[in-house]
């Protein structure tokens, strides 16, 4: 079993994942940490979902009729749940910190560490509900700012990557603060492929993500961009490192014209020039984002408030 990794305690986790059995193996590892570390493991899921997780909790050695007992574990059926604060395929603010809320503050009574694992947004996901899933991630970002725990979310990657999907796919990105488990495929067949993977803060994470880049596009049938896309992606990450101070997400994706890079680090934009004109960063020709600007179709970048920025990129294919 694959215990709960530094990366899997942060605020807020997403894991794309092609296989039951492969989100069962680092859920459960996730749970159990909490159980182990005399918290609470809140599960809000499917029914198949919530039989795999316990028949794996229950092997791990957890007792979970105790758990129960004395509210360590707490288990909540997805549909019901959302059905709870849905209505006419609007979300209720209010409902929500009721339903959910309510659960996570009692959780937490006296300090204990809370984990969630939670399967509400890739509901609304499934059922064409793009919109109000973006919505929810924001519902539980500002719960996290009032509430301490974790929270783990879990995708189906066909679900992420289908056609005209794939700018809300990056935003799910954009909106947790690490990525675990493989990085999504493409749908056999699509038009559209996506590839995600975060990198913790360090000198050799430019060259990790240069690699990345570089194997996934030559993986995509694309290696005649593969060392410009690489490039792009050296340069995005060695700002973040040198200049955010921080670790970064990088988003791939390709589609039928363009293959296009986005790079999320914690450092926000910095204020606007006063042309208001043009890419909210400064170049030099030739080096840096200059060499980025020569060589994209385009690019820009995005403000994350106080979170942070994504610097993206388009090259032509």
């Amino acid at each position: 079993m694959v215990r709960t990794e530094d990366r899997s305690v942060g605020r807020h986790v997403v894991q794309f994942y092609d296989h039951d059995e492969e989100l069962a193996e680092r859920v459960t590892g996730y749970l159990l940490g909490a159980l182990e570390g005399d918290g609470v493991a809140i599960v809000i899921a499917t029914e198949d979902h919530r039989r795999a997780f316990e028949a794996r909790l229950e092997q791990a050695g957890a007792d979970l009729t105790a758990a129960r007992e004395s509210g360590a574990y707490l288990a909540m059926d997805v549909s019901e749940t959302v059905r709870e604060f849905l209505a006419a395929d609007r979300l209720d603010q209010a409902a929500f910190d009721r339903v959910v809320g309510s659960k996570i503050r009692q959780a937490g009574t006296g300090g204990r560490p809370v984990r969630a694992y939670a399967e509400m947004i890739a509901l609304l996901w499934d059922h064409g509900l793009v919109n109000a899933a973006a919505q929810l991630e924001v519902m539980w970002d500002e719960l996290a700012k009032r509430s301490s725990f974790a929270l783990f979310c879990g995708y189906r990657a066909d679900s992420v990557t289908r056609d005209g999907r794939l700018d809300a796919f990056a935003q799910v990105c954009r909106m947790h603060r690490e990525v675990v488990g493989a990085a999504p495929p493409g749908v056999p067949g699509s038009s559209v492929q996506g590839a995600v993977r975060t990198f913790a803060l360090s000198r050799d994470a430019p060259a990790a993500a240069r690699h990345f880049a570089a194997a996934t596009l030559r993986r995509w049938g694309l290696a005649d961009l593969a060392d410009d896309v690489a490039l792009v992606v050296t340069e995005l990450a060695a700002n973040a490192v040198r200049h955010a101070h921080s670790g970064f997400t990088v988003v791939l994706s390709s589609r039928p014209e363009v293959v296009r890079i986005s790079v999320r680090d914690a450092s926000p934009l910095p204020p606007a020039g006063g042309s208001g004109s043009g890419p909210p960063l400064p170049i030099a020709p030739l080096h840096g984002l200059g060499a980025v600007n020569a060589m994209a179709s385009h690019w820009g970048a995005e403000s994350l408030g106080s979170s942070g920025k994504t610097v993206w990129v388009e090259l032509r294919r």
